[in-house]
């Protein structure tokens, strides 16, 4: 076995995880204590008991179904129950359970996110390229690094560390300290813990796992950093670092390599399935101000009493919705067409900017962008770089603008439109698009890539980016559409 049994979720079993879904939860949890389901209990709570597990004494069914029956759940459920931890029954808080796999399962959920655990992949992989002093990665070598690995929880993330020396046979005494350092939601981190004690991932993982192991295998700055720590005869210093969830304001990187404290490479990882290259989320003003700026260089102030927080979130989502289809929409629009041809067409260069902040951070710095395949075994992926190169290479495109107002979310397409009697495969001359919606009772707005996009800035092992068709100078849009295409 690789780690001590560890036992991880993503969420407190709070009241107000109980009420979502009109009781889902709360349903779930019933069931579970019906047959006798040992439940996880938060992290941190554990140090109160020895065991991390408890179960709730079915005499609390009834309670807790009157509650999910009454109308009124929240007045209604009981802040404590009956639950043996330890040998125990005691009365106990809810909020000391968590809503782990044993929950998620139920619902038909993965329980993993595939880029949680790309980043950790990603930095066991490099991490191991230098152990192996720069030579060619097995899945096996990579797979082994995992027993060398140290475990913490921290807040609700799980922390995993490794801290060795790197000796050199034909250097005598020359010796290397490498640090590895990875933080991963609870639920991504036990799912990982649970396959990689079995040695095997599944299918979407697996590929996942190969595709970062081709990448270190392939990639030009990770082997010149390994010749490199190889040939100085000092003792270096290298940190590995696969942090893509703690809030670092202004950086996209998901993994940074560092050797002596400078950097020399930072990745932004992603996943084929993953279309998401940034987001300014939450129904803020600040945050919806930058979001709309950034996006289409749009002021908003002149409507922040729609977006006043003593309406209350439900009504402010709603003025967002209409705000869109009643100004954002036509704005971006007219924006369009208001270019003249054979001139520097503003919007072009705000969505370049944007793209570059979305994919760079606010600080633009040097990320390349690796985008690991979830459906080979074997491993493949792409790479992407941004650069002010990107509005030399959109400003030949001709522009096409298509709205999708469906339901509870707006989404703003960017298309390139194809010269008359030019045939495209379906989906391909999508640029990006700028999507809103409701998740889980919190608003998301997501910057997302489509294929031209990635076309436009796809590189070949680090070399120049390719460069968009030539010859179309005229900036246009034709009728916005209601539905995808």
């Amino acid at each position: 076995m690789f780690f001590r049994e560890l036992f991880l979720s993503e969420k407190s079993l709070t009241a107000a995880e109980l009420l979502k879904h009109d009781g889902k939860y709360l349903r779930i949890l019933i069931d579970l204590i019906n047959s006798d389901t040992e439940l996880p209990i938060d992290p941190s709570y554990r140090d109160r008991f020895t065991n991390p597990y408890a179960i709730v004494d079915k005499s609390e069914v009834e309670v807790l179904q009157a509650a999910l029956n009454s109308g009124d759940i929240k007045a209604n459920l009981p802040k404590e129950v009956k639950m043996y931890v330890d040998g125990k029954l005691d009365k106990q808080p809810l909020s000391i359970l968590f809503k782990g796999k044993e929950f998620t399962n139920l619902e038909g959920k993965k329980a993993y996110n595939a880029g949680h655990l790309a980043e950790l992949f990603m930095g066991l992989s490099v991490s191991a390229k230098f152990f192996n002093i720069g030579q060619t990665l097995t899945n096996e070598q990579v797979l082994d690094m995992i027993g060398h690995i140290q475990s913490q929880v921290e807040g609700k993330n799980y922390v995993f560390t490794i801290e060795r020396t790197i000796t050199y046979p034909d250097m005598g005494a020359k010796s290397d300290t490498l640090s590895f350092l990875a933080r991963v939601p609870a639920r991504s981190a036990e799912a990982f813990i649970e396959q990689a004690n079995a040695r095997k991932f599944d299918g979407d993982l697996q590929a996942v796992f190969s595709s970062a192991i081709k990448y270190v295998n392939e990639s030009d700055s990770v082997q010149t950093s390994c010749e490199k720590v190889r040939k100085d005869k000092n003792n270096n210093r290298i940190d590995v670092i696969s942090d893509g969830t703690t809030d670092a304001k202004g950086t996209k990187a998901d993994l940074t390599l560092k050797v002596d404290g400078s950097k020399v490479n930072l990745l932004s990882l992603k996943t084929f399935g993953s279309d998401t290259l940034g987001q300014f989320s939450g129904l803020t003003l600040p945050n919806l101000t930058k979001w709309f700026k950034i996006n289409f260089n749009m002021d908003i102030t002149p409507y922040k009493e729609q977006f006043d927080p003593s309406l209350g979130e439900e009504q402010i989502y709603k003025n967002l919705l209409k705000f869109y289809d009643d100004i954002v929409h036509p704005y971006v629009v007219k924006t369009i067409e208001d270019q003249k041809p054979g001139k520097e067409a503003e919007i072009v260069k705000q969505l370049s900017h944007a793209a570059n902040i979305y994919a760079r951070g606010e600080s633009l710095e040097d990320v390349e962008i690796v985008k690991l395949d979830d459906k080979i075994a074997s491993g493949s992926y792409k790479i992407l770089k941004f650069s002010a190169n990107l509005q030399e290479a959109m400003k030949h495109l001709d522009l096409d603008v298509k709205y999708v107002n469906q339901g509870n979310s707006r989404t703003i397409q960017i298309w390139t439109k194809p010269a008359e009697g030019e045939k495209v495969a379906k989906g391909s001359n999508k640029i990006c698009q700028f999507r809103t919606s409701r998740m889980g009772g919190y608003t998301r707005n997501f910057f997302e890539s489509g294929p031209m996009l990635e076309a436009l800035t796809a590189v070949d092992k680090n070399k120049n980016p390719i460069m968009a068709p030539q010859g179309r100078t005229a900036m246009s849009t034709t009728h916005s559409t209601r539905e995808l295409k």
